[in-house]
């Protein structure tokens, strides 16, 4: 359980204000380095933002033309918590799709924020109208029903060399998704923020005709 003293919806609405450079550089500072997730991994919009908790699914495929993993996967969207990012690994399979429009509406119905989906996804034009963000590595019409099953959720989750833990905040934009280890949360919020600060007075001064070596000088690295 969360035991930071910024709530979640003040936690989003800070971090919906920053951009996933700076915030990726500051983790960089404090020596996280494996923070961001494989570039594949796109919104549906380049507009959209992702900004929470991370609630994490791992998946696997099978070669069982039975198998109906619906009772899985209901139980997992009955577990969602409201504020939350839905974090979900495939385990690299490209068989079929693991995230659609049913999904979407369940989730958003339990208050979750967005989702990651480290695999295919289907609906697409649906899920877009629904204006709920959602990233993801490719779009395959394939249903995932006998060919991929839901193993587990709210356990460690690898996506690319990023290992995400329930609750550590995920943050994406247009750039990409990076996770922010739980611990280092506000931490990270608040150097980012700082940070934010510091490029808007390199902008300005660039803009008044400052050289960047001077720029460099006085204000740090970019």
């Amino acid at each position: 359980m969360r035991k930071g003293k910024i709530g979640l919806p003040e936690l989003q609405r800070r971090f919906r204000r920053l951009y996933t450079g700076v915030v990726a550089d500051i983790l960089d500072s404090r020596g996280v380095r494996n923070h961001s997730m494989p570039p594949s991994i796109r919104p549906l919009k380049e507009s959209m933002q992702v900004a929470g908790p991370a609630f994490t699914c791992l998946g696997v495929q099978t070669g069982d033309i039975k198998n109906d993993d619906t009772p899985m996967l209901i139980a997992m969207l009955e577990a969602v918590t409201p504020q939350c990012v839905i974090v979900l690994s495939a385990s690299g399979d490209r068989s079929s799709s693991h995230w659609g429009e049913i999904m979407t509406l369940s989730a958003k119905q339990r208050g979750c924020t967005g989702a990651v989906v480290d695999g295919g996804l289907r609906d697409a034009p649906f899920i877009r109208k629904l204006n709920f963000p959602v990233f993801t590595d490719f779009y395959m019409p394939a249903s995932s029903i006998s060919r991929w099953e839901l193993k587990e959720f709210q356990g460690v989750t690898k996506v690319g060399e990023v290992s995400v833990y329930p609750g550590d905040y995920v943050f994406g934009d247009m750039d990409g998704v990076v996770v922010i280890p739980q611990a280092l949360t506000e931490e990270v919020l608040m150097d980012a923020e700082r940070a934010v600060r510091r490029e808007q007075k390199m902008r300005q001064a660039l803009r008044r005709g400052m050289p960047l070596q001077e720029v460099n000088k006085k204000f740090g690295p970019f």
